[in-house]
């Protein structure tokens, strides 16, 4: 027997939920060979020692934003701390975001409006969903890319930001795009029905793409309308598009903004538990903090932003619309039902301007006040908060990147988080975004070594092999993905060697950027990338295509 690698005396965690066991592991072309004891004079090119050491499969993020990125020539530095934590693969298209389909007559307005979620080298406007994933494809990937559809970006492509349904003519364009994603190997679609141009959809418009995703096998993902007073009610949408369409379905990070809110959290996993005892597949993830990042554009009213950019900016440079805009923050509580369009989380009256904080700021007049809260920034600039946040808006372009502290518990408790996390169906994400400017959310760096080592190890939410497999199989599982997430006999030798008595976050809410602990060894298609814990740049990704 030859072998390219062999990593040898270690105790695997295969990715299943199945009970751990002692084997060696044997790579050959970037596949696993054999899992179980190999003799020691097997010829094999290079060896990792793994005594005392968990082998475990590649980590899947299964919520992530790094798609604008994986173009940049220098992503595989860029996105280097995903890899140091032992992710492996990255599902990209989230949240209703994606980088294509990009079309000529909303190429400007689609652009403009993604432009804080990409690096300084990264690509833009592809026009359709194939030429991305053959870029990608040609230029090589530092990570395993598993691209789902964009609900915004087939939207924006369609018919802009326009705050109503879609004409028939519309309708014709989005699903043609929606196909022609689905043709090139999309494994599904995601939906923002937070974010513009997402929650100008209604109900029966998720429903009509979702048949087409049924029929093709894809699963929908959503962040919710509502993850404050109307997370229950969001839930039950997400709940109705699975059961009337049929689509697998994944209810994208379940958190409640603000205390007086974090009751409903139960709440809404009742409701999910309900539907999947009656037969609807939903499923859902989730971080391993209380905070989490998105758009500094996310505390407007939707009315505020639609039109896209430069409408937003007008807005707010208008004293009697910015006047408008202060009254909504001010004043108006979501409701449910609601119109299109219609507000759906007051952020600000749900957290206070203490718990909104800056991570990244394009503008070098402001840049100082990143890590900072917008009350920081306020008393900064000698502003009241509200007038502090919109000039900050403007003046960068609505680009600023937030981290909202409180949706799923605080640094006194993370009772709510942990009634998330511990669901055997809660995937692990790190919803981040890694541009390399400014201060990510700690999640790039550390969120599942701090599931793997204080959720699992120290606290004991769950046993080891539950929590490898809500960060490995569970994830693929959801996708329809058999070649990762496992350590079997024919599956991508995605590796991850971790010392579990010494894995953990080393980062903070104030200082995200540090290398975790006790992840020593990491494999991407058979090639380490991370050896002895030294980061080992280079391309060894594949762009997964559903077929």
């Amino acid at each position: 027997m030859s072998f390219d690698l062999v990593v040898r005396g270690g105790t695997v965690v295969d990715g299943t939920g199945a009970a751990r066991f002692r084997a060696d592991v044997a790579v050959s072309d970037g596949v696993i060979e054999v899992v179980g004891d190999l003799p020691a004079e097997v010829d094999t090119c290079a060896e990792i020692r793994a005594d005392g050491r968990f082998v475990l499969p590649g980590f899947i993020d299964i919520h992530s934003h790094s798609d604008f990125v994986l173009s940049d020539p220098d992503h595989d530095d860029i996105l280097s701390c995903f890899l140091q934590q032992g992710i492996t693969t990255l599902v990209t298209g989230n949240c209703g975001y994606a980088p294509a389909p990009v079309s000529d007559r909303y190429r400007d307005g689609a652009l403009a409006y993604t432009a804080w979620l990409r690096s300084d080298n990264a690509g833009s406007g592809w026009p359709t969903f194939a030429a991305y994933l053959d870029d990608l494809q040609q230029g090589g990937v530092a990570l395993n890319v598993v691209p789902l559809a964009a609900h915004g970006a087939l939207r924006i492509a369609a018919m802009g930001f326009a705050q109503r349904p879609p004409t028939s003519d519309e309708w014709v364009v989005m699903l043609s795009l929606l196909d022609e994603a689905l043709d090139a190997g999309a494994f599904g679609m995601s939906a923002g029905l937070a974010y513009a141009p997402g929650m100008y959809a209604g109900t029966d418009e998720l429903v009509r793409l979702s048949e087409r995703m049924a029929a093709a096998g894809g699963l929908f993902t959503s962040h919710s309308r509502g993850i404050s007073e109307t997370l229950v009610q969001a839930m039950e949408e997400i709940v109705e598009v699975g059961r009337r369409s049929g689509v697998r379905a994944q209810f994208s990070h379940l958190c409640a903004l603000g205390e007086a809110n974090w009751p409903l959290i139960p709440r809404a996993i009742e409701v999910m538990e309900s539907a999947r005892a009656g037969g609807i597949d939903i499923a859902t993830d989730c971080q391993a903090y209380i905070a989490g990042n998105t758009t500094l554009t996310a505390l407007l009213p939707p009315w505020a932003i639609e039109g896209g950019t430069e409408a937003i900016l007008a807005r707010l440079t208008d004293p009697a619309t910015r006047k408008e805009v202060r009254r909504y923050v001010e004043r108006e509580r979501p409701r449910w039902p609601i119109g299109l369009g219609e507000w759906t989380d007051n952020m600000i009256d749900s957290l206070g301007y203490d718990n909104i904080r800056l991570l990244t700021i394009q503008h070098p007049d402001y840049a100082r006040f990143e890590g900072g809260s917008l009350q920081q920034l306020a008393e900064g600039l000698g502003r009241d908060p509200f007038d502090a946040t919109m000039d900050l808006l403007v003046a960068d372009r609505c680009q600023t990147m937030m981290l909202v502290v409180g949706s799923a518990g605080d640094l006194r408790s993370d009772a709510p988080l942990r009634d998330v996390l511990s669901l055997p169906y809660t995937s692990m994400e790190t919803d981040a975004v890694i541009t390399g400017h400014g201060n990510p959310n700690r999640g790039a760096y550390g969120a599942f070594p701090r599931f793997l080592g204080h959720f699992a190890r120290d606290e004991r939410l769950m046993g080891l092999e539950q929590a490898v497999y809500q960060m490995t199989g569970l994830s693929a599982d959801r996708l329809g993905l058999s070649r990762i997430g496992r350590v079997k006999p024919g599956a991508a030798a995605d590796l991850v060697v971790v010392d579990i008595d010494a894995v953990a976050d080393t980062t903070s809410y104030t200082d995200t950027q540090r290398t975790p602990a006790g992840v020593e060894q990491v494999l991407v298609n058979g090639t380490p990338v991370v050896r002895d814990g030294v980061y080992r740049p280079g391309k060894h990704g594949h762009v997964y295509r559903r077929r």
